[in-house]
């Protein structure tokens, strides 16, 4: 699984709030699926008088308001895209031994992707600008990743549908570029799209119960659109360019969501 990367602003504003500051980090992590007994485990005096059950049952609350509702394609789409990206598109198109390379290249790009979008979104002269350049950067990389796999992916369609079957291409072989270069931008645009959901839960949350109750639902939604993908990567389960043109019909839809 992939790692969720928080930016910077977001963490150097807790370190800044003494003691609460690491309660509420304490609640954010309680909020991740691998962690989900820390919360009962802080004294009552440090949970501020609130139980995990309350917690809970508030977080999933946020499920019935508008601004979560209007914020659920973008955080689903952060789930939803790599199950096809990684297994479908990537366990077909290299050999485990290009898999590999293919992978740290993935995670590289990630890293350099989180590195662009808290430049963009802290140089920016105002939060809007910011997100409109952040926005623009990521719906350029993931249409060119998206554009590039689905040049590849229609002539394995036409040849064995519906499986959509493709030799395994190695290092150095004819025709590896264009995969590899889809998969550099798909790591380059998904630590975009992280960077900006969490900053833009900051921008309009205050903080404490609120803002880690927020991350909560994002991470829930998160983990929802990640099942569903998974679900859907057997080929007789949904053809590959199926899970192509879905894929990337989600990060477009959250585009328009992500402006409001």
């Amino acid at each position: 699984m992939s790692r969720r990367e928080e930016p910077r602003g977001a963490a150097s504003t807790r370190s800044r709030q003494g003691t609460a500051g690491h309660i509420r980090r304490a609640t954010v992590v309680y909020c991740h699926h691998d962690a989900p007994l820390l919360l009962p485990l802080l004294p009552p005096a440090a949970r501020g008088g609130s139980t995990w059950e309350g917690e809970a049952k508030a977080t999933l609350r946020l499920f019935g308001t508008r601004r979560m509702a209007v914020l659920f394609p973008l955080f689903w789409y952060t789930g939803f895209n790599q199950p096809y990206q990684l297994n479908t598109f990537g366990d077909r198109f290299f050999d485990s031994r290009a898999l590999g390379l293919e992978l740290a290249s993935f995670y590289l790009a990630e890293v350099l992707g989180a590195a662009l979008a808290g430049w963009t979104l802290d140089t920016a002269s105002t939060p809007r600008a910011g997100a409109l350049r952040q926005l623009a950067a990521f719906g350029l990389a993931t249409s060119a990743a998206y554009a590039l796999a689905l040049s590849v992916e229609v002539p394995a369609a036409r040849a064995h549908w519906p499986t959509c079957s493709t030799p395994r291409l190695q290092l150095g072989e004819e025709g590896v570029a264009v995969p590899s270069l889809a998969f550099f931008l798909w790591g380059l645009s998904d630590s975009q799209v992280q960077a900006y959901a969490y900053w833009l839960l900051r921008q309009l949350h205050s903080g404490g119960d609120e803002l880690a109750r927020a991350v909560g639902f994002y991470k829930m939604v998160q983990s929802l659109g990640w099942s569903v993908g998974f679900l859907l990567v057997p080929s007789w389960r949904l053809p590959p360019l199926v899970q192509n043109l879905a894929t990337a019909a989600c990060g477009a839809l959250r585009l328009p969501p992500a402006l409001r």
